[in-house]
């Protein structure tokens, strides 16, 4: 297992917004985080990468515990967070904002340098002096996942990676992310609203409500349950 969050439970001030949430990811497995506003899903994120202390239970990756590991100490270790807003540096040029996040991440040996990136997304490549808020939604969201997978990535953390984009580009990520994962063994947390595309690229679906865990299985066994018909 790659990231497992274990008997979770975590909120703000003195609301709980996640209880005893317990799930885990494989390398290479995409799980689709399913459910309604206010169920929970970007708080589960958000404490997994560890912009939220968990009041309780474990987070693990690849075995080792992060439960209080600083945000810096995970990203270092493989675990990224592609935040919803997408969180690129706006002033600054594409190449800028990949060469920046390079100097921290991609050392000699990483699975993805610079090089990599403009390779696998050639829109980048066409921008590279580009600056980044001046760029359409889907070329910013293209360049939001280049950054989050420089260097050695291990577990991916997308929270609403669709939003605003157009069907086609939808599409196009999501073949981005299929790829990462199949072909390099990262593993991947997408939280979703466009339900029929999560499902389409998801290995497994949980479904969260309430704060916690309803459902954990296959998409086919989501489509097929009572609770599908509620998204």
């Amino acid at each position: 297992m790659i990231l497992e969050l274990e008997a979770i439970a975590a909120g703000y001030g003195a609301k709980t917004v996640v209880s005893d949430l317990t799930f885990r990811v494989a390398a290479g497995e995409i799980v689709a985080l399913l459910g309604h506003n206010g169920a929970g899903k970007t708080t589960t994120l958000k404490t997994a990468m560890g912009l939220i202390t968990p009041r309780a239970g474990m987070v693990r990756l690849a075995g080792a515990p992060l439960t209080r590991a600083p945000v810096a100490e995970r990203v270092a270790r493989g675990l990224r967070l592609l935040p919803e807003g997408r969180g690129i540096f706006p002033d600054l040029t594409v190449a800028e904002n990949i060469d920046v996040v390079a100097a921290r991440l991609a050392g000699r040996g990483a699975m993805f340098a610079p090089a990599d990136l403009y390779r696998l997304l050639p829109v980048l490549e066409e921008r590279r002096g580009t600056r980044a808020g001046s760029m359409s939604g889907g070329q910013q969201q293209m360049l939001a996942f280049a950054l989050a997978i420089l260097g050695t990535p291990r577990c991916l953390l997308l929270d609403e990676p669709s939003i605003g984009l157009a069907p086609n580009l939808v599409e196009r990520l999501f073949a981005e992310i299929r790829n990462v994962c199949r072909a390099h063994g990262v593993a991947a947390v997408l939280v979703e609203q466009n339900v029929a595309a999560a499902m389409a690229l998801a290995d497994r679906v949980v479904i969260m409500n309430g704060g916690r865990v309803v459902f954990d299985g296959t998409p086919q066994a989501a489509r097929e349950s009572n609770l599908w018909e509620h998204f």
